[in-house]
């Protein structure tokens, strides 16, 4: 009976990432069909799609966020990444160096927001609501400006 208990609670941390992630970890795969709203009778200005993790950290550098892409036809299908890192490195009340380090991953919210390629990183920022990226296969948005990214299936690239 004690090596069945002992067996029990040696798999509740499995199971518990199981359910987190079916596959074993961050799903990939997860697609984003994107209409470039700045295309007018065949010319379509560039537009560089970011994604803004909801936990992002307050830092003097602007919001945090992922580069997917470059959109410069009038739609497009990115890939999400399944994870991504953002590292704050500071000094300590000592002298040495502190770095922290956030991590995103598909099962975890962010909004999108589109600005020009040449625009600065500083001011950038989500103009969508929310969403879990891996709570479906693929999503759709209009950018720049879309505020509502709303689930499809997947696009192919």
């Amino acid at each position: 009976m004690i090596r069945t208990s002992v067996a029990a609670v040696a798999l509740l941390p499995l199971l518990a990432c199981r359910d987190q992630f079916p596959d074993g970890g961050p799903h990939a795969g997860v697609t984003l069909l994107v209409t470039n709203a700045t295309c007018r009778i065949g010319q379509c200005a560039p537009v560089q799609i970011l994604g803004f993790p909801s936990d992002h950290p307050l830092t003097p550098g602007g919001l945090w966020s992922i580069d997917l892409g470059v959109l410069n036809a009038p739609s497009a299908c990115l890939t999400f990444p399944p994870s991504a890192t953002f590292r704050v490195i500071g000094v300590s009340n000592d002298g040495t160096a502190d770095t922290t380090t956030f991590t995103w991953t598909t099962d975890k919210a962010l909004a999108l927001g589109g600005q020009s390629p040449t625009a600065s990183l500083i001011q950038a920022s989500p103009s969508t609501n929310a969403f879990v990226p891996a709570s479906g296969s693929g999503w759709t948005v209009t950018l720049p400006g879309g505020s509502r990214v709303s689930p499809t299936r997947a696009c192919t690239l």
